[in-house]
């Protein structure tokens, strides 16, 4: 009965100190924000908290808003057609490893776990099952046969229009926001690595992609039996540095560690956040979701998402929410309203004209386009009577 009474009376407390045991949160950081609660609510930059992506879009344009951070999931780029892993007829889902080049022990292993195909130590001793299962994806990345959505033109243009863009950090690893020309590199940190860069997993040399790309087509049998071109066995890629053939994409195996990039950059990205944009994300994958409670209590947290998310972590979307406020629904349609509230939709057309979007995202520019388009042709319409 006391423990009830104690979970009622302080319910803050315990749904922090539960998200510290299953997410890692350090213990002096939940005593800082219990201490920080107590003393009552900071004071808000954005005023009270946002009733409609309008009013989200005219906070980012104040001059209250100057730091902007950015976490993305897979919701980001779903409309791009990318392959995924984990769905019903997903890469785990369908997985053979009678297929590939592995020994019994390995495809037993795999058989059992389908996640072994992208463990790091099975790479190590083994590289050929991960780059025959990811040889379609990687030759996909290098041709752009997937192209970046709406939600990665959101924050290419929240970079070009606003300069207020601190970090895009983005759990996917398709590097899709490469493509976006106006969005510098080192604005990005993939979190999990980038399918689109090369690297050595024994001495850690960046590699040529092209070069990479190269011998992938030469040396790794195509599954899908589709590439005529293809060698009928697999032969491992071996580091012009250190001679091993360990050479591999730029994402992270399982059991191996994130970048160094992340864990350098994050504490200084988010120390005076004004706005954190999560997008397309569950915030079940740690140390990625550690954003959502490192940014200060003053930060007005935007969640981008299908269904609710973040409330192990804190967030909450209950009518007495003070700093978080849901968006509901896919990242590109929610996103292409916001930026017609910061007025950009015009900024896209030339990616219409280009081809330069996914087929998903076109009709949907087209019809904010005409949208406007129209609303313009009404509101001249008046101006002309009056």
């Amino acid at each position: 009965m006391d423990d009830e009474s104690d979970e009622e009376s302080d319910p803050a407390a315990i749904r922090l100190l539960r998200a510290a045991a299953s997410e890692g949160i350090p213990l002096h950081w939940i005593l800082q924000n219990l201490q920080e609660e107590s003393e009552g609510l900071p004071s808000y930059p954005f005023g009270t908290l946002p009733k409609s992506l309008k009013e989200v879009a005219e906070f980012i344009q104040s001059k209250k808003c100057q730091s902007i951070v950015v976490l993305a999931g897979a919701g980001m780029s779903v409309s791009a057609g990318i392959p995924d892993f984990r769905s019903a007829d997903g890469l785990y889902a369908t997985l053979d490893p009678n297929q590939l080049t592995a020994t019994p022990l390995e495809r037993e292993a795999m058989r059992r776990d389908p996640t072994v195909a992208l463990d790091q130590t099975l790479f190590l001793q083994n590289p050929l099952p991960m780059l025959e299962l990811q040889r379609e994806f990687i030759l996909g990345t290098h041709d752009r046969r997937w192209k970046a959505t709406l939600a990665h033109r959101f924050v290419e243009l929240l970079h070009a229009k606003t300069g207020k863009l601190v970090r895009l950090y983005t759990q996917n690893i398709d590097g899709l926001e490469d493509q976006c020309a106006l969005l510098p590199r080192d604005k990005v940190i993939a979190v999990h690595g980038s399918m689109d860069r090369a690297e050595c997993a024994r001495c850690h040399t960046e590699a040529d992609f092209d070069e990479f790309c190269d011998c992938i087509k030469r040396q790794i049998k195509d599954l899908s039996g589709q590439d005529a071109s293809a060698p009928k066995q697999s032969t491992a890629i071996d580091c012009n540095i250190c001679g091993y053939a360990a050479m591999k994409p730029s994402i992270v195996l399982f059991k191996s560690s994130l970048p160094r990039i992340f864990f350098e950059n994050l504490p200084k990205d988010v120390e005076s956040a004004d706005i954190l944009i999560i997008m397309g994300t569950s915030l079940r994958v740690a140390p990625a979701n550690s954003l959502v409670w490192r940014v200060p209590r003053s930060s007005l947290r935007l969640l981008v998402n299908r269904e609710p998310a973040g409330n192990h972590l804190g967030m909450s979307f209950d009518e007495d929410a003070t700093r978080d406020y849901f968006a509901e629904g896919d990242c590109d349609d929610m996103l292409l309203e916001l930026m017609e509230h910061l007025g950009w939709v015009n900024e896209l057309k030339p990616l219409l004209e280009n081809g330069q979007l996914p087929d998903a995202c076109v009709e949907k520019l087209r019809m904010q386009l005409q949208k406007e388009a129209h609303s313009k042709i009404e509101e001249n319409g008046h101006i002309e009577k009056s």
